[in-house]
């Protein structure tokens, strides 16, 4: 037909399949991944190799294990270890029982149960060194709270110099670790908790379970494996935390305090052997490596998948 416009070509329309979406989704997060936590383990690795000091940049040499060797020969690392295992140990272990207590009462059907519930994420949220200046104030020995409460009540009868006595100044910082990180116990937790399905309860009640053997034949096992997970992140996190020690007691009194991680930092930052820092770093790495495994299998964790 004379004077009719010639047809469009067709445009040829770029598309992208779900796993192509999903790979661009996660970019950002690999990316950000490889700079902040790959680069930076793979940096220690390399340091812990050389000796450095940062005040002399171009003054950098290759000692090959001779960091690893001091460290294990300093009295100090040892010490760190120790307390370190006491610091870890004993705040996973409070934080697990005591998350799963409170797991148990926030998941009872109860009147404002939803404002304790938010209430609960308030310790978690707060930055740690606005808890750590707090808790400064309420462990001081003349007039903290803690004290003023425990005098009140007769069960002391002086104060108690809980950040200048090694025992007590352990105890604060297990304390600290534990009322801000339970919470992610309890949120975890909880969350299972209410998978489990009602008509298993039932079935016990009905069988005359009391509460204790429900808890023990029913949610404890159906509990099993978010509490590995739960205990092995936070064995993680735990072992290698410093804000909390150092900001509360600086690693003392003396070296009290000290665990891994205020160790490396101290060797680092204030001996300025940025090497022997390093070689702790990746001692760490390995011991929560073997640690995690060892865990892991002992748990049984994922072996009724491979089974099934």
């Amino acid at each position: 037909m004379a004077g009719a416009r010639p047809a469009a070509p067709e445009r040829r329309r770029f598309t992208l399949s779900d796993r192509q979406v999903g790979i661009l989704f996660m970019l950002p997060f690999i990316v950000t991944a490889a700079l902040f936590m790959v680069w930076p383990v793979v940096e220690a690795v390399r340091m812990a190799f050389y000796a450095y000091n940062p005040l002399r940049p171009d003054d950098i040499y290759w000692v090959g294990l001779e960091n690893f060797e001091r460290i294990f020969d300093d009295p100090l690392f040892w010490d760190s270890f120790r307390q370190a295992l006491i610091w870890t140990g004993w705040s996973i272990l409070f934080q697990t029982v005591l998350g799963v207590a409170l797991a148990l009462l926030l998941n009872l059907t109860l009147p404002g149960m939803a404002i304790y519930r938010g209430l609960l994420l308030f310790p978690y949220i707060v930055p740690t060194v606005v808890i750590a200046l707090n808790w400064r104030w309420i462990f001081n020995s003349e007039i903290g709270i803690v004290n003023h409460a425990l005098l009140s009540m007769g069960l002391i009868s002086e104060n108690i110099a809980w950040l200048s006595t090694p025992d007590m100044a352990m105890l604060s910082a297990i304390l600290l670790n534990v009322w801000k990180y339970t919470p992610f116990v309890v949120i975890c937790v909880l969350a299972r908790l209410q998978t489990i399905p009602t008509e298993l309860y039932d079935a016990a009640k009905v069988d005359g379970a009391g509460a204790w053997r429900r808890f023990m034949d029913i949610t404890l096992p159906m509990l099993k494996e978010v509490l590995v997970v739960v205990i092995v992140f936070r064995t993680i996190w735990t072992f290698n935390k410093f804000e909390e020690i150092y900001l509360l007691t600086r690693g003392g009194p003396g070296t009290s305090t000290f665990n891994l991680a205020v160790y490396a930092f101290e060797e680092g930052m204030a001996n300025l052997r940025l090497g022997v820092a390093a070689a702790t770093g990746v001692v760490m790495i390995g011991l929560l490596l073997v640690g995690t495994i060892l865990y892991v299998r002992v748990s049984g964790f994922g072996r009724e998948e491979k089974t099934a």
